[in-house]
C-alpha cells in the first residue's frame, strides 16, 4: 500500500520522521529505566504507583487505576504483587467499608527513593552529551511541541518518575 502522505512530511528531517526517531529515543529510555529499576525490585508500573501514592498520600485502587489509566483489573494485579513484596498495604476506607485504600509502606518509600536515584543517574549519563546551552535550546522544543500537541509541559525541575 502507497504512502499517501505529503512528501515534505516524509522527507529526512520532515515531521513524520523527527516524530519517529522522537518515540524510539524515548521508547529506549524507557527501556533502559524500566531495566535499572529492576535493581531496587520495581518496574515502571511499580514506581508509578509509588510516585502517585507519594504525591497523593493513602489512595483508592479504583483513584490509582484512573489516574494511571489502566483498567481496574490491571491495577488490582499490580497491588497484589506490591502488597506481596512489601511496598503498600491495603487498608479499609473508613469513610466506605466496600472500598479499599492503598498506602505505602516503608520499604516502599526506601525503594522509590532508590529507583529515583538510578532513573536520575542514568539520565545523568545520557544528557551528559548535551552542553548547557544544548540542554536549554532542548527544553525550549520540548515545551513548543508540547503546547502544539495541546499537552501541559513540564516546569523546569519537575523530575516527575512517571514520565520517564
Amino acid at each position: 500500500m502507497g504512502d499517501n502522505r505529503s512528501t515534505s512530511r516524509t522527507l529526512p528531517g520532515g515531521a513524520v520522521d523527527l516524530a519517529s526517531q522522537f518515540f524510539a529515543l524515548s521508547h529506549g529510555l524507557k527501556r533502559i529505566v524500566n531495566a535499572r529499576y529492576r535493581t531496587a525490585g520495581l518496574s515502571m508500573a511499580r514506581l508509578q504507583v509509588l510516585h502517585h501514592l507519594d504525591d497523593a498520600g493513602t489512595t483508592r485502587i479504583g483513584g490509582l487505576s484512573e489516574h494511571l489509566d489502566v483498567a481496574a483489573r490491571t491495577m488490582t494485579s499490580t497491588i497484589d504483587g506490591m502488597v506481596r513484596d512489601g511496598l503498600v498495604e491495603r487498608r479499609a476506607d473508613p469513610a466506605d467499608g466496600r472500598a479499599v485504600l492503598v498506602a505505602m509502606t516503608a520499604r516502599g518509600r526506601a525503594a522509590y527513593a532508590e529507583a529515583v536515584e538510578v532513573r536520575n543517574a542514568m539520565f545523568d549519563e545520557v544528557f551528559a552529551a548535551l552542553d548547557d546551552e544544548e540542554r536549554a535550546a532542548f527544553a525550549r522544543v520540548l515545551a513548543r511541541l508540547a503546547d502544539s500537541a495541546g499537552l501541559q509541559a513540564m516546569m523546569p525541575g519537575d523530575s516527575r518518575p512517571d514520565c520517564a
